[in-house]
């Protein structure tokens, strides 16, 4: 098994989640918003994972922007691992 290195985002903070409680609360199809329960929500940019991975040599990776607000983070780590890093989620 490979360790797959994720950058979870929400309100543009580097947060994790407790998987299980991972929640789509889409009520149409053109808004989206997810709700979990929080684990830890950490000072560093979402940049600094990424260098951190990439410096590593990790892999696989992805940035999942958890509701809205996330996008600069994920541009930010996404800009600090070029080629390194998928994104998803979103709105």
């Amino acid at each position: 098994m490979k360790f797959r290195p994720c950058i979870d985002l929400r309100s543009g903070k580097v947060t994790q989640i407790v998987g299980a409680t991972l929640v789509d609360n889409d009520t149409d199809a053109t808004s989206s918003a997810t709700s979990a329960d929080t684990n830890f929500v950490t000072d560093r940019s979402s940049a600094s994972y990424a260098e951190m991975y990439k410096r590593d040599g990790l892999t696989g990776g992805h940035v999942i922007m958890l509701g809205p607000g996330n996008e600069e983070a994920a541009r930010q780590a996404l800009a600090a691992y070029p080629g390194g890093l998928q994104i998803g989620g979103g709105k």
